[in-house]
């Protein structure tokens, strides 16, 4: 192990990103070694896997609600605190994957980083609003975009279960390329948001659309109801999509910080790929604009477990 030792001084998000600055190279370097004798198990439950956990660590570092008043009493106060696995483990996941030293545990249980036992049933009461509406998208949409949705929303199903195998357990029928994977899952997170969030409640002439996108068809590629389509349908179609995403944008501008759970979900849907999906190009008037609140959507802090101030 790295016997550096450079006290951190400044304890401010300044300071600290500022620390992170002069000393990234080491800061890898020490959590890397670190890594070498670790629970693979741990670091994949938190972090999914070790390369990730190096820009996670740092980046949790970094986060805002971060403070040494609140670090145990036996971590150390310099940049050996990277080493400390873990503790990293454990505020990463809130105390919720066990990190071998029990010394660890037991000072993160007495301290602020551990979830209150609301946050527990809140975490529960999740799991049945994704499940419930999960069922209700699965009788309107052919099975292989409830899988696609399953690998676009992995990082929040593993985080709310705590198992870390959603991506073990997911199958799609149809082997596509990378990049139209990248479309679907965006495709089948904006179909789900669409019935989660209730969008046809709140605009006109959903019938086109939900036609398309919300009757079962063939379990292939483009996974919508095979009605011929005239192009005013189609045109119609798009307009309805640019009002779904400006009420989506609306919606996003409402969510208040403690509704983690919807920002979780539109980070799935805060890409391009949902306009590429639905053959909005660029020479549309409403491109520029509805591209711009699509990519909004992913500003805001998302993780269920990581609680950002």
């Amino acid at each position: 192990m790295c016997d550096i030792d450079l006290p951190i001084t400044d304890w401010s998000l300044v300071g600290r990103q500022t620390y992170v600055d002069r000393n990234r190279r080491v800061i890898e370097l020490i959590i890397e070694q670190a890594l070498e004798d670790f629970d693979e198990k741990a670091i994949s439950n938190a972090f999914r896997h070790q390369t990730n956990a190096v820009t996670k660590i740092i980046d949790l570092f970094l986060l805002n609600h971060f403070s040494v008043d609140r670090l145990p009493t036996d971590i150390p106060k310099d940049i050996t605190l990277f080493s400390q696995l873990p503790f990293w483990v454990s505020f990463k996941t809130a105390g919720n994957v066990h990190a071998g030293d029990g010394a660890y545990k037991q000072a993160l249980v007495e301290s602020d980083y551990e979830l209150p036992e609301f946050k527990v049933d809140d975490i529960d009461l999740h799991q049945q609003k994704l499940a419930k509406n999960l069922k209700k998208l699965n009788q309107h949409v052919a099975p292989d975009l409830i899988g696609y949705w399953l690998q676009a929303n992995e990082k929040l199903l593993n985080e709310l279960s705590g198992s870390g195998e959603f991506s073990k357990v997911v199958e799609i029928e149809n082997d596509v390329s990378d990049s139209q994977k990248s479309r679907y899952k965006a495709d089948a997170s904006f179909r789900y948001l669409y019935l989660f969030l209730n969008i046809a409640e709140h605009i006109n002439t959903v019938e086109s659309y939900e036609n398309k996108y919300f009757v079962k068809g063939l379990n292939c590629p483009q996974y919508v109801a095979g009605h011929p389509e005239t192009h005013q349908t189609k045109h119609q179609i798009r307009l309805t999509i640019k009002q779904i995403i400006n009420r989506l944008h609306e919606i996003y501008l409402e969510t208040g910080d403690h509704d983690v759970l919807t920002r979780s979900l539109f980070k799935a849907i805060a890409k391009k790929a949902v306009l590429d999906v639905y053959e909005i190009n660029k020479n549309e008037p409403y491109y520029s604009d509805c591209a711009h609140k699509l990519l909004q959507l992913k500003n805001k802090p998302s993780t269920i477990l990581e609680q950002v101030s």
